[in-house]
Formats: structure tokens, C-alpha cells, sequence
């Protein structure tokens, strides 16, 4: 890395958690190709480097075909990469409204893999707000509260990490099992309350918001039709069938006799770009200064995805999801940002790319939408 990157600096943070870091490195005054580094360590358990390293990037994410596209065109074929999509540009008022920049079907609710955990994130500020709990108690690792996917599974039992350290996780690496143990803590009650408060059309649709392993339970343990009488039950049904069937199973680290790839786009975890856009507004609204909020902007701002973002924003916020079957590919990809500059209304992209059969491309997704955020980024 020395002989490639001579007195290198960080030029674009990428990512930032307790655990993981990526960025752009480059040699002062160097022309690209910068150096994509990726760091990352445990959490404790003799705090073990588990990452690193570095790779060329040319410095855009856009493919050629798409650097020239204005915004229409942008929306046009981000819908055209998916078997169903919806999309929504918007800028988001001194009220909290979201007023349409470009969209399209902004209205229809869709699968949003783990864009989930915002509604979690919510629950966790709206008990700090009330003064259940507080962002410095310490949540020790548990495996009662592991998830597929958990980077925490590794971590020693009784693991002190502070509820800001897993809130991070949750948001900057999408870490399942941190998303659970808070889940776990903030409890359903807030979680489903939040749902409501910040403005879904149709609250149903998540209420009662299912943490990482009861989703998956869904998706593996039960036959097909078990599970969609669950999606398609009354609340007062899925309440029963949570507290009987699912939370009995404990934790889910990806084992089960089934599953169902049609869930994942046709789930219990669904929204439209329009809820999206109305959780990121109301976790934005936040009381300025509040250990809630502190607690909100930290864990929203660990992750913008890809290059070329942070810098070009006071604030930029992300969350992004994907749910996947074995070699099939994604059936679903969601990306949502909030993008602040200090006096100017929030700009909001918010993209949800869905199939039944499988095979989204990540890095045709990422151009385009590439494109989008540097239009933003230029726009008065």
C-alpha cells in the first residue's frame, strides 16, 4: 500500500463504525485510480483486525451510458432494471412534508429488505425521548438475540456495547444481530408506535414489526402457506401467531426446512417510497440537540453507500437493504438517503427495486442512481 499510495490520506469516508471502515485513500495530488480501502476489526474478543485491504477505484461508480442522463431519464431506467420498482426524488419541507421532485409509483408499498431497521432506529429514539432508556447503557451481547448475519455472533456473551454502538452497527454495516438485541430492548410496543407516528399510509402493512429472526422464521419454518396466512392475517392473528409460534423458535441463524423466495417481495416487511420518505423526515425531526437525535444522526450518518456522497453535503443519511435467494441473485434492493445542506430543505432519494425471480444488478442500480445523487448534489 506504501509503494502504490505514497503518504496516503483519507480523501472520501465511506463507512464508519465501531467495527468497520471504508474509504478512499490517495497520494496527495495523485490522479486516479484512488485506493478503495476496506478496514475492519471485532468488536472485542482480543479486538482482532477481520479485514483489510485495498482495490483500484477509477473514481465514479457511473458507467459511461449513464453520466450524460438528466434526472427523467435517471427515474426512467432505474424502473426498467427491476421487475417492479418505485422510486421517489423529493425535497422535505419545514414541515416535515415531502414534496416530489421526480417519482415513480411513490405510492405502491414494496418490499424493503432492511430498510426495516429505520422503523427500529425510530423506536429506540422514541424511548430515549421518553426516558426509558439512554444512548450510553450498556446492552451486552446476547445469543438469545443473534440473527443471520450478525457480525456481533462472533463477540464474546455479556459483551458490554452501549446502545449507540449497536445502534451504528444496525445502521452502518446493517448488522442483524445489533438490530435485534435493540429491537429487543426499545420493545415491539415502540417499534409498532413509531410505525404509526411517522405517517405510513397503510400501518398495517409492519405492524407488528417483525425483528430479523421472526422475519426469517417466515421465510424458513413454517410451509408456504402457514406463513402467508400470517402476511395476510388480522393484526390481532399475527399477535397470537407471534407469541405462540415464532418467538417460541428464538433466534434464526438461517436454518429451516423452507424457503420462501415470494416472501421477500411479498412479505410482512413492506412499505412504499412514500412511508420511506416520511420515517426519514420524522427521525429527522428529531428535537435538535437531543440525545435522541444525537443518537438518530450518528447511527443514520455511518453509511452513505458509495463514493462521491458525503462530501458534497453537510448531512447525508443512508440506508440501504437486500434480500436475496442462494444463487438467484437479489430480489430485492433498496437505497434510501436524506441529503442536508445548512439552511436549504433536505433533498431525499429513496429506491426500491424488486423481482420475484431473482438477478437484480447492484452495480446497474448504483450507476444510475450515481447520477441522480450528482445531480442533486449540483442542484440549486
Amino acid at each position: 500500500m506504501r509503494n502504490s499510495y505514497s503518504n496516503a490520506h483519507l480523501t472520501d469516508l465511506i463507512t464508519h463504525t465501531p467495527t468497520r471502515l471504508t474509504a478512499l485513500i490517495d497520494s496527495p495530488g495523485s490522479p486516479p485510480p484512488s485506493g478503495f480501502f476496506v478496514f475492519g476489526t471485532r468488536y472485542a474478543g482480543g479486538g482482532l483486525i477481520v479485514q483489510f485491504g485495498v482495490s483500484s477505484f477509477g473514481g465514479s461508480v457511473q458507467f459511461p451510458i449513464d453520466q450524460n442522463l438528466t434526472l427523467a431519464a435517471a427515474a426512467d431506467k432505474f424502473v426498467t432494471l427491476s421487475g417492479a420498482a418505485g422510486l421517489l426524488v423529493a425535497r422535505i419541507g419545514s414541515a416535515g412534508q415531502c414534496t416530489p421532485v421526480d417519482a415513480r409509483a411513490p405510492t405502491v408499498p414494496r418490499a424493503t429488505g432492511l430498510v426495516l431497521k429505520m422503523w427500529v432506529l425510530g423506536g429506540v429514539a422514541r424511548r430515549i425521548q421518553q426516558g426509558g432508556l439512554s444512548s450510553t447503557e450498556i446492552l451486552p451481547v446476547d445469543p438469545a438475540r443473534f440473527a443471520q448475519g450478525g457480525t456481533l455472533n462472533v463477540e464474546p456473551t455479556g459483551t458490554p456495547i452501549p446502545i449507540r454502538d449497536h445502534a451504528s452497527l444496525m445502521m452502518g454495516i446493517s448488522d442483524n444481530s445489533a438490530t435485534d438485541h435493540l429491537h429487543a430492548r426499545a420493545g415491539r410496543p415502540a417499534m409498532d408506535a413509531v410505525v404509526a407516528e411517522f405517517g405510513n399510509a397503510d400501518p398495517t402493512i409492519l405492524q407488528p414489526l417483525l425483528n430479523v429472526s421472526e422475519q426469517f422464521h417466515l421465510f424458513r419454518s413454517f410451509d408456504l402457506a402457514t406463513s402467508q396466512s400470517y402476511v395476510n392475517g388480522t393484526e390481532s392473528f399475527q399477535n397470537t401467531f407471534l407469541a405462540t409460534q415464532i418467538v417460541p423458535l428464538g433466534p434464526n441463524l438461517g436454518g429451516g426446512a423452507f424457503f420462501h423466495a415470494q416472501l421477500l417481495t411479498d412479505g410482512s416487511w413492506r412499505a412504499s417510497p412514500n412511508d420511506v420518505c416520511a420515517a426519514l423526515s420524522a427521525l429527522r425531526r428529531q428535537p435538535g440537540g437531543s440525545e435522541a437525535f444525537k443518537l438518530v444522526d450518528a447511527a443514520m450518518s455511518a453509511s452513505v453507500a458509495q463514493p462521491n456522497v458525503r462530501a458534497a453535503w453537510d448531512r447525508a443519511w443512508y440506508k440501504g437493504g437486500s434480500l436475496a435467494r442462494g444463487g438467484n441473485g437479489l430480489h430485492v434492493l433498496v437505497h434510501a438517503w436524506l441529503l442536508e445542506d445548512a439552511g436549504r430543505e433536505p433533498f431525499l432519494v429513496v429506491a426500491m427495486a424488486t423481482t420475484s425471480t431473482g438477478g437484480i444488478d447492484q452495480f446497474n442500480v448504483q450507476s444510475v442512481l450515481g447520477r441522480i445523487l450528482q445531480l442533486l448534489a449540483a442542484a440549486p
